[in-house]
C-alpha cells in the first residue's frame, strides 16, 4: 500500500471519529484521547504520528461537511471485519461520556449504512461496546 494512500485512510478514519465525537457539537479532551488511543492501536502506530494524524484531521474536519468521501476512503480500503471492528471503535468514541447523544446514535447509523455493516452486527457492536463499560 502507498505510504500516501495509508495516510489517506488513517486521515479519513480519524475525521469519522472526530465527527462522531463533534455529533453533540462538542469534542472533549476525553474524547480526543480516545481517538489518539483507538487510532494509535488500530494502524499500530506511534503517538507523535497520531497527534499529527488528528491536528490534520480536525482542521479538514472544519472545512468539509460531507462524511461520504471519508467512507468510500474506508470501504475501499477495510475488510467487512476491519469496517465492523471500525464500528467497534466509533461507539467506543460515542460513550466516552457514558451516554448516547441522539445526533451521535444518528451519525453513527449513517457511517454504518454508507460502510454496508448490516444493522445485526451494527447493533452487536453497541452492544458489546456497552457491556465493555
Amino acid at each position: 500500500m502507498l505510504d500516501k494512500e495509508h495516510t489517506n485512510i488513517k486521515n479519513a478514519a480519524t475525521i469519522l471519529l472526530l465527527s462522531i465525537a463533534n455529533a453533540d457539537e462538542k469534542i472533549d479532551k476525553e474524547e480526543i484521547k480516545s481517538i489518539r488511543e483507538i487510532i494509535q492501536d488500530f494502524f499500530s502506530i506511534e503517538s507523535e504520528e497520531t497527534f499529527t494524524i488528528i491536528e490534520n484531521a480536525i482542521v479538514e474536519l472544519k472545512k468539509n461537511t460531507s462524511l461520504f468521501y471519508y467512507t468510500q476512503i474506508i470501504n475501499d480500503n477495510f475488510s467487512y471485519k476491519d469496517k465492523v471492528d471500525f464500528i467497534l471503535c466509533i461507539y467506543e468514541v460515542a460513550y466516552t461520556d457514558k451516554e448516547l447523544h441522539f445526533m451521535e446514535q444518528y451519525l453513527i447509523r449513517k457511517i454504518a449504512h454508507t460502510l454496508h455493516v448490516e444493522h445485526k452486527d451494527l447493533i452487536e457492536a453497541k452492544i458489546q461496546i456497552k457491556k465493555y463499560l
